[in-house]
């Protein structure tokens, strides 16, 4: 059954007016340059995170069925996080949490307090998976990426390229300047000599290429200088293995006495700096005299441009390179991926819910620590399986205690709620939850537009509901003519009556909402019916 629902969100016993909410089968909603501690790309790397429309809301439009917020001091808006400029995301993660959303594409991310669109992986195949953002990718002929190109000595982006999961193009996320980050993948593809999908670190990965996969630990945090184009760090991973496919057909250096894996490398082995990749060397536990690197942002020995060295063609070909940087397979594409902390502010507390017969009142408090910004309200019917398309409010600037009043909602139903607080870079990890069911609607009483109804003269019945239902009135157990089962708006009914008896006369009204036609109810009163009108006259 098709549902219209009406919010009213309060702060501070404040309303504001929100619009219709229509739902079908389930009801919608409507939110490496260089690193640093919490690694930062080139500036602290920027970030990410499905369709929704805000709608401000400072004036209370009231009609009949049709949805509205309230409210005082504060901007309600209505919106499906992350799918708009006006209701961004703070984080790929709390896509997910609202949502459970899993398909990769273009979202809005809040970054440096701003809305940004970047392209997120937000598929959930592998444990690695969900929630990166891409930072920067570029083709195997590129020649944008070397060493000191500005895209990682300054803020230089190229950000519509950026929102395309390929490697055609050269792309520089805004994101990478000023998002922390907790991990990176890259991913490297298409070689000289044919293509490398899903491998690495992270098998069948999803991500089209030889993966490299980093989670930043204290080990790996960095220092990072106040200024972009002094941005600089140290980070050195011993690996003593080799770096080679499942089935050892293709290896990237057979040196394997020392490695040195990670961002923005420039000490020691001389010419082989890069922003990021790895040196290895044939002597363990040294790195003054490193023969071979691959990576990204490469600086001498090779061609300007990203240009990894692909060492060692194939076992069988007998081509092995073991030794140098300027053997192997050449430049391939390339693709950095970054990922944020996961959501980790607190949960409100205490959520009362009051129900009635198309509305629930919801009250609750904030975190136990934390300043709020906002909170997002959800709800659906218990039928509905998932969150997927609940509906979603964003509540701004809240004050005092916070409370939402839902209204509009189908009568005699289930429904579940959740409420997150959101800071002004986090959200809730968990939300808070509650249920309610609402009631059934009925007559509240009947009355008349006078107090002496007169024979045969015309007069108005009106009978006050709460909900759009049928209505029909009966004078002495009789249904009066063009009286019955009439539509009521959402809040009255009304019939013209002519009485034809001058005595008392028992009026009763019967009422079922639209929405449980089998639910109905009714209420009557007594009233006197004087005699013919002043002035008429006696057939």
């Amino acid at each position: 059954m098709a549902l219209s629902s009406k919010l009213n969100l309060i702060s501070h016993s404040a309303v504001v007016a929100h619009r219709k909410i229509s739902r079908g089968a389930m009801d919608r909603t409507r939110v490496v340059g260089l690193l640093h501690p919490r690694v930062f790309l080139a500036k602290q790397m920027s970030l990410f995170q499905p369709r929704l429309a805000f709608v401000l809301i400072g004036v209370m439009l009231l009609s009949t069925l049709s949805p509205s917020v309230q409210a005082a001091q504060t901007q309600e808006v209505e919106c499906q996080v992350g799918t708009s400029a006006s209701c961004p995301a703070l984080s790929a993660q709390e896509i997910y949490n609202l949502y459970g959303t899993t398909t990769d594409g273009t979202y809005y991310l809040k970054i440096s307090g701003s809305a940004t669109q970047v392209y997120l992986k937000m598929d959930r195949t592998n444990t690695a998976n969900g929630g990166w953002i891409l930072m920067m990718k570029a083709p195997r002929t590129s020649t944008s990426f070397y060493y000191d190109s500005t895209y990682f000595t300054s803020n230089t982006t190229s950000t519509g390229s950026a929102l395309t999961n390929d490697t055609t193009s050269d792309g520089k996320s805004s994101a990478y300047n000023s998002v922390p980050l907790t991990g990176a993948i890259v991913a490297f593809s298409n070689p000289a000599v044919g293509s490398v999908t899903n491998d690495g670190d992270i098998a069948s990965n999803g991500f089209g290429g030889w993966v490299w996969y980093e989670t930043f630990t204290a080990q790996s945090m960095y220092t990072r200088l106040t200024t972009t184009q002094n941005i600089y760090s140290t980070y050195a991973t011993v690996r003593n293995s080799l770096y080679r496919n499942s089935s050892n057909t293709a290896v990237f250096s057979y040196q394997s006495g020392y490695g040195v894996y990670g961002f923005n490398h420039s000490t020691a082995c001389g010419a082989h700096l890069f922003r990021w990749g790895i040196i290895w060397n044939n002597e363990a536990a040294e790195d003054g005299s490193c023969d071979d690197h691959i990576g990204i942002g490469l600086q001498n020995g090779v061609i300007q441009g990203d240009q990894p060295n692909w060492n060692g063609v194939t076992a069988a070909s007998g081509q092995n390179t073991s030794n140098g940087y300027n053997g192997g397979l050449g430049p391939m594409a390339f693709q950095l991926w970054g990922k944020q902390a996961d959501p980790a502010f607190g949960t409100p507390q205490t959520l009362t819910s009051t129900p009635s017969a198309t509305q629930v009142n919801l009250s609750w408090a904030a975190p136990a620590s934390g300043t709020v910004n906002e909170y997002v309200v959800q709800y659906k019917k218990n039928s509905t399986a998932n969150w997927s398309g609940a509906s979603t409010v964003r509540i701004t600037s809240p004050t005092g205690s916070p409370t939402a009043s839902i209204s509009g909602l189908d009568q005699g139903t289930l429904y579940n709620f959740r409420v997150w607080a959101r800071s002004t870079s986090d959200s809730s990890a968990t939300p808070l939850t509650g249920n309610a069911t609402t009631g059934v609607a009925t007559i509240s009483q009947v009355t008349l537009n006078t107090a002496n109804p007169v024979y045969r003269s015309p007069s108005i019945l009106s009978a006050n509901v709460n909900a759009v239902g049928r209505a029909t009135f009966f004078a002495q157990g009789k249904p009066i003519p063009g009286c019955k089962n009439i539509l009521t708006t959402i809040s009255l009914a009304t019939c013209t009556w002519a009485p034809s008896q001058r005595t008392y006369v028992n009026i009763m009204v019967t009422y079922a909402p639209v929405s449980l036609p089998n639910q109905s109810s009714s209420s009557s009163m007594t009233i006197w019916v004087q005699g013919r009108a002043i002035g008429s006259k006696k057939r």
